[in-house]
């Protein structure tokens, strides 16, 4: 019976643990030239002149997508030259912007109720009236709750994270190297916290990778995605 209730117990605390983690939603929008083989090699550059790939933050971005890529079955290549294919990787964090919300919040009120007296006659044992007594009585006090429209104003920030695959099999003589797929993933929402958000993105994008999505989609990832995706040492 102690091991019923342990069970279920641990079976609530999982239960309540999942639902409070955090969910974030996403736009993806993928298009691609044909289904991507596995068993072919990449490298992964920065698509960005202000980005160096020796930068610490491109570094750890391009790690997430180097560990989806890996778990599709491709691998890594030792150099540019020698690579299938090269992945263009970009990613940034827009300019503050206001967005201005209508919505309706209650106002309740109360209406206190109305206080009265009556005069009643007291009578004896004949019937007759032989005074008067005053009494009183209170109405109880009334609750309403009208809806109005109310200006909200929020700052959002926008995070975009794209992939860009080329065809490199002829190498770098190509002038205008073949586009075999491309991947953006988009988040807006109040936080500026691009860093904890790349792994979502790359989450996110990791199911869309070489296939053509034909609109927008909205993706959402959890923590348990992330885990799923990369492994615990990815959730921070």
């Amino acid at each position: 019976m102690k091991h019923t209730v342990q069970l279920v117990f641990l079976s609530i605390v999982v239960l309540l643990t999942a639902a409070c983690q955090p969910r974030y939603a996403f736009e993806v929008d993928s298009i691609a030239s044909g289904e991507m083989n596995t068993g072919e090699s990449f490298v992964i550059i920065s698509a960005n002149p202000e980005i160096r790939e020796s930068d610490l933050r491109f570094r750890e971005a391009a790690n997430y997508i180097q560990l989806a890529l890996e778990g599709m079955g491709l691998f890594q290549a030792p150099s540019s030259a020698t690579a299938d294919m090269i992945i263009e990787l970009d990613f940034f964090l827009g300019e503050p912007r206001d967005s201005l919300t209508v919505r309706p919040h209650p106002e309740t009120y109360w209406v206190p109720g109305r206080r009265y007296s009556v005069e009643v006659p007291v009578r004896n044992k004949e019937g007759q009236i032989i005074g008067y007594s005053r009494k009183v009585y209170h109405e109880p006090s009334q609750q309403y709750t009208q809806w109005e429209d109310r200006i909200e104003s929020t700052t959002l920030f926008e995070k975009s994270l794209t992939l860009t695959a080329y065809d490199n099999r002829l190498g770098s003589s190509v002038k205008d190297p073949v586009q075999l797929w491309s991947v953006t993933v988009v988040n807006t929402d109040g936080s500026n916290d691009l860093r904890h958000y790349l792994p979502f993105m790359a989450a996110a994008a990791l199911p869309y990778i070489g296939f053509d999505t034909g609109r927008k989609t909205v993706v959402v990832v959890s923590e348990e995605d992330l885990q799923a995706a990369f492994g615990s040492s990815s959730v921070r």
